[in-house]
């Protein structure tokens, strides 16, 4: 394009020998305006479609990392709903022998690993991930996916409720029960139990004491309570995961396996 402007200038400016060299002078102005603005342009066009590209891919990791995110959550959740599930059994077992009218003990082994399965402490907890960056940098929108954000928001919110409420009752239950069971062991006991990885029953005094205290059966009645309440909390928890995951794939498969398509 620049050359036929060229040929057009010299063209005009030989009609007119007297203004040759004033025509020649601006036509040679005019070109390299003409081709700084072009290359100008060029270079925005260039530049945006670079930021355009790099846009989509952060947008595309981020999916992806809210993706595994999720994967993560519900195997995170389904260790949080079995560890309940073991305490709730051992509870139920507890709770026959403590309300039995002899409160008879069939088998010792057994009574011991029910009474200190429901002595452990159940780790609920998440660490910061990419949503919550996103969330507090207000950067939600550029998941181009209001629907996505809106699940996102509600799960996240009902799981760091669900963590905060675990955390301060529930916890203190099996806190309580621990400490009620430690002066029912001398020390001689509790070096021989620990040496064997638990795998041996405590002297029949721990038993007697453990259930003749006045408390036990209203803190093992708290914590089958508190077991069940959680059981469907974070089941709950770990459906609404599975759903936004379901709702990933069919709206975003190409965005969460764009690793694997370069």
């Amino acid at each position: 394009m620049i050359p036929f402007f060229r040929k057009l200038r010299k063209q005009l400016a030989n009609d007119n020998k007297p203004l040759k060299y004033m025509r020649y002078a601006i036509g040679e102005i005019v070109l390299v305006v003409i081709g700084i603005l072009i290359a100008l342009q060029i270079n925005n066009w260039n530049d945006e479609r670079k930021a355009k590209i790099e846009t989509e891919a952060i947008r595309q990791s981020n999916l992806q990392e809210i993706y595994h995110d999720l994967k993560n959550d519900v195997v995170n959740l389904d260790t949080i709903i079995n560890q309940l599930e073991r305490q709730k059994e051992a509870s139920i077992y507890l709770l026959k022998v403590l309300e039995s009218k002899d409160k008879f003990i069939d088998d010792s082994l057994k009574f011991h690993h029910y009474q200190l399965e429901t002595t452990y402490s159940v780790v609920v907890d998440r660490t910061k991930n990419t949503w919550d960056n996103l969330n507090e940098s207000g950067q939600l929108l550029t998941l181009k996916d209001e629907g996505l954000n809106e699940r996102l928001f509600k799960y996240y919110s009902f799981y760091d409720a669900r963590i905060k409420n675990f955390n301060e009752l529930p916890q203190e239950i099996r806190l309580n029960n621990r400490k009620l069971g430690s002066p029912c062991l001398d020390l001689k006991d509790l070096q021989r139990i620990r040496e064997s990885n638990y795998s041996v029953y405590p002297k029949a005094s721990f038993f007697s004491c453990w259930l003749s205290h006045p408390e036990i059966h209203g803190i093992i009645i708290n914590l089958y309570e508190s077991c069940l309440w959680n059981i469907d909390w974070f089941t709950q928890l770990k459906t609404q995961a599975q759903s936004i995951i379901a709702y990933m794939e069919e709206n975003h498969l190409q965005d969460i396996n764009f690793n694997k398509n370069i």
